[in-house]
């Protein structure tokens, strides 16, 4: 397994290098140095939260993303709520991004509760590594072909809640105490399909821990395949003037042995 993943990483530095040298040959119209700054903001409902095969929101969600960019240079933020109050999270992101190649850090703060072992969110703010609930997300995708069929994306988490945890006696009462990082490593491979207003895509991602391949990771009680799925996707024409992008997407965790379908729409969408 440890190779496989070994074998992975390799393929994806050689491709952001192969799509580096070769984004002037993509399909994809951008306007290089552009001093205008692009702007986007949506907002987003979906019947519950899944990301990468984990559920931190069982309840239906609402979500606001919005992004600027300015010379191929990106800002963006999110902010989900589950309708039921439990689920609550707040997203930064700051990236560069190319035709063929992207490259980006993302700050995740979860104020759910259970999703750590700080039973109370100690603040957005805290980079204290034994109280904190963020996550800072290091992620390279590559687009492996002109089309944008096929997508490989990496995920190494560097700092925050991704550790060890170590269960410890203080004044008689067990407590936890956080020890060594993970690094979780996540990757991911997409293949899409399209024709006419419709849109299929499929994925399987998988991780492990670069603290220690065959043990625990941020996703799960070992390493290995935890997010596999399949999207259909669609614009819902409403009326002449209104057009609802909609997707329903199945999501299976092999490591967890749990499945989720989730329908998920744009009610809203501007920006420049």
């Amino acid at each position: 397994m440890q190779r496989l993943f070994l074998s992975i990483i390799i393929a994806c530095l050689s491709a952001l290098s192969w799509a580096q040298n070769t984004q002037g040959e993509s399909s994809t119209v951008k306007t290089e140095n552009s001093t205008a700054i692009d702007w986007d903001m949506s907002l987003n409902f979906k019947t519950k939260n899944v990301f990468r095969g984990i559920l931190p929101s069982p309840a239906p969600v609402f979500a606001v993303e919005g992004r600027a960019s300015w010379n191929n240079w990106l800002l963006g933020v999110y902010g989900g709520s589950g309708i039921d109050g439990y689920y609550q999270e707040t997203d930064f992101i700051v990236g560069y991004e190319k035709p063929r190649y992207s490259i980006r850090m993302e700050y995740y703060y979860n104020y759910t509760q259970g999703i750590s072992d700080i039973p109370t969110p100690s603040g957005l703010f805290d980079f204290n590594r034994q109280t904190t609930r963020g996550l800072l997300d290091f992620i390279m995708e590559v687009n492996l072909d002109k089309e944008g069929k096929w997508k490989l994306l990496s995920s190494t988490i560097l700092f925050g809640r991704d550790t060890d945890l170590e269960t410890i006696i203080v004044d008689g009462e067990s407590t936890t105490r956080r020890t060594d990082q993970r690094y979780t490593q996540y990757f991911q491979l997409d293949r899409t399909w399209s024709w006419d207003n419709n849109k299929i895509q499929a994925h399987i991602g998988g991780s492990f821990s670069w603290n220690n391949p065959s043990g625990g990771m941020l996703y799960g009680a070992k390493p290995g395949i935890h997010n596999v799925g399949l999207t259909y996707g669609k614009k819902l024409k409403i009326n002449d003037h209104i057009k609802l992008p909609v997707k329903i997407t199945t999501y299976v965790n092999p490591i967890a042995e749990t499945a989720h379908v989730v329908f998920a729409v744009n009610l809203i969408q501007f920006g420049k």
